[in-house]
């Protein structure tokens, strides 16, 4: 390997690792050929027992790794993605991967970094988030007040001039209907402002994250267009829970879904532990998401709907840190996406 390419994997690691995560270099054909003493912890395996292995040994869901290594053409990076990894030969942990792809031809290398779920949110990086959505929060709650009052003027003067209008005049009567359409539309936005300004703490529980999920699916009516599945573990454990709260997050993630499928699709909701997580999955069959919104989702006002706010799945990702754990979208364009909420045991 000549000298311009290990500087390529040198600032590859410079650029995307740090030392809590972990760092492995496979080459084209993805055998390993580097590791890192993270690495060695979080799969749980000395270097010696890695070097010259398939890097596919290791993450067993190849459809999603694959997905990563198509992801790295023309020397992009893919980043943060779920991945499930193999530690130890036996256990099962979820790592979030990014993958970067160096040189070419016989020399190209590609580069692993990851960090284990468990360790993935640090308590500085939650506290940033929690200030940020905060601040946020207090803009909203007064922008929402500022602009909830001259609507209700407006809404109420539209209402007196529809009295005014005589009924022969259907065409003028329809055009106020749609000023009272819209001027409606505006009032749920304001409330859904203020309802995130208003953001509530979680109050912790020990108590099954399936029965939540059981309460919800009796009150859930999804379209004929869309196919509902439910598959709960047998025999879920406790976890620390808010329900109210958590219902909240899985109510936004399927009606999500279902806004999601166009046509006929399916929607479906499962329960699975994966080492020290309890989790919930909610998956469908619509449009899927495309790799450079995904790193986008959670930020607060980012939506690709086009009435959308673009607070659902910030205050959702806040609610499941609040809970300490975390939500983490798999998705491919085309293919459906799948939500997962992971709750520490």
């Amino acid at each position: 390997m000549n000298e311009n390419i290990q500087q390529q994997i040198l600032d590859a690691k410079q650029c995307m690792g740090c030392m809590h995560e972990g760092l492995i270099v496979t080459s084209a054909d993805g055998t390993i050929v580097e590791t890192s003493p993270a690495a060695e912890r979080i799969l749980e395996a000395p270097s010696l027992s890695l070097k010259g292995r398939q890097i596919r040994e290791f993450c067993q869901v190849h459809e999603t790794y694959n997905e990563l290594i198509r992801q790295t053409e023309n020397g992009a990076r893919s980043l943060n993605k779920s991945v499930i990894v193999l530690a130890n030969d036996s256990k099962r942990k979820i790592v979030n991967m990014s993958v970067q792809r160096v040189g070419d031809g016989a020399d190209t290398r590609y580069v692993h970094v990851f960090q284990d779920c468990a360790d993935l949110r640090t308590m500085e990086e939650r506290l940033v988030q929690s200030e940020r959505l905060a601040t946020i929060g207090r803009f909203a709650s007064q922008i929402a007040h500022e602009i909830r009052n001259p609507l209700s003027s407006i809404s109420l003067n539209v209402e007196l001039l529809e009295d005014e209008v005589k009924e022969s005049n259907e065409e003028a009567r329809g055009l106020i209907r749609s000023v009272l359409k819209e001027l409606d539309r505006l009032n749920d936005i304001v409330s859904e402002y203020l309802q995130f300004s208003r953001f509530p703490k979680p109050h912790l529980k020990r108590g099954h994250a399936d029965s939540v999920v059981r309460e919800f699916v009796e009150n859930f009516k999804p379209p004929a267009n869309v196919k509902f599945e439910l598959e709960l573990m047998p025999s879920s454990p406790e976890v620390w829970l808010d329900p109210g709260l958590l219902r909240q997050v899985i109510e936004n993630l399927a009606r999500n879904g279902v806004e999601a499928i166009e046509g006929e699709g399916t929607l479906r909701i499962e329960t699975d532990v994966v080492e020290r997580f309890f989790i919930v999955r909610v998956k469908d069959t619509g449009h899927g998401i495309a790799p450079e919104i995904q790193a986008k989702l959670f930020e607060p006002f980012f939506t690709t709907k086009a009435h959308g706010t673009g607070l659902g799945l910030a205050t959702s990702q806040q609610i499941i840190f609040e809970h300490n754990g975390h939500l983490v979208v798999e998705s491919q364009a085309g293919k459906g996406s799948t939500f997962s909420i992971l709750l520490p045991l």
